[in-house]
């Protein structure tokens, strides 16, 4: 059954974002025997969301080194903020009891303030890790210096450290200056989460809300790649 553009469009309040956000369950990722790709902003949504798994995710998380790192890693995936949306989040933008994080205007890319759903099933993590912070922090995830927070470069060190460790970083692409681009990032972990929002029947306007998109049609993107879970989960259909 198709949406309306008025059902594409209506805003939602924070309540009905956190249910619509609570039931998204383990992300089922496909595989793809073989890939070719070019350098492009919709094969590499297609790449990612095609190469690593529900169990590689698992395995990524069981590699990381500490508590906080944990922490980040299953915050990135659960509620698809930016790496720099996440690590210049400060503790009085983070209510645990709503279950929010606010993302102001100066840390976002699109200079847009926004409030993110945290799923509920990651609040009681979330809780514990903010009660463990030092009495006076003044980041989500500070650094080495209290007085700052970590930095982008570090969560992508530490996550494909990790990756590398569970054995399953691997290059998918090459960029133009000849890097190879690698499968498992900071970034790989918001591709998911929009999949999987879209496989548990989020709506794509209120998707749209929680990644910061400001064009409904960028959004749209990561519906080519949910086509492909439901066409395979198609096979064998009879009428």
């Amino acid at each position: 059954m198709s949406m309306s553009t008025s059902e594409l469009t209506r805003p939602y309040g924070n309540r009905t974002l956190q249910k619509r956000f609570r039931p998204i369950p383990d992300f089922r990722i496909w595989q793809l025997s073989e890939v070719r790709y070019r350098m492009s902003r919709y094969i590499t949504i297609m790449a990612v969301t095609k190469l690593i798994s529900v169990d590689d995710f698992r395995k990524l998380i069981e590699k990381v080194e500490s508590e906080r790192d944990r922490i980040v890693i299953m915050l990135l995936f659960s509620t698809g903020c930016r790496v720099e949306e996440l690590v210049s989040t400060k503790l009085e933008d983070v209510d645990t009891v709503r279950g929010e994080i606010h993302i102001h205007a100066s840390r976002t890319k699109t200079r847009q303030y926004r409030d993110v759903i945290v799923p509920e099933s990651m609040i009681p993590d979330l809780k514990a890790w903010v009660k463990s912070l030092p009495e006076g922090s003044m980041w989500l995830f500070p650094g080495r210096d209290p007085s700052k927070h970590i930095s982008q470069r570090w969560i992508r060190m530490m996550t494909d450290k990790a990756a590398r460790s569970a054995g399953i970083q691997r290059p998918y692409a090459t960029s133009k200056d000849g890097r190879s681009m690698n499968i498992v990032s900071p970034h790989t972990l918001r591709h998911l989460h929009a999949v999987a929002a879209l496989d548990s029947g989020v709506p794509l306007n209120d998707l749209q809300q929680q990644l910061g998109h400001t064009d409904l049609k960028t959004t749209s993107i990561y519906l080519k790649a949910d086509i492909n879970h439901r066409r395979k989960s198609y096979e064998g259909f009879e009428i």
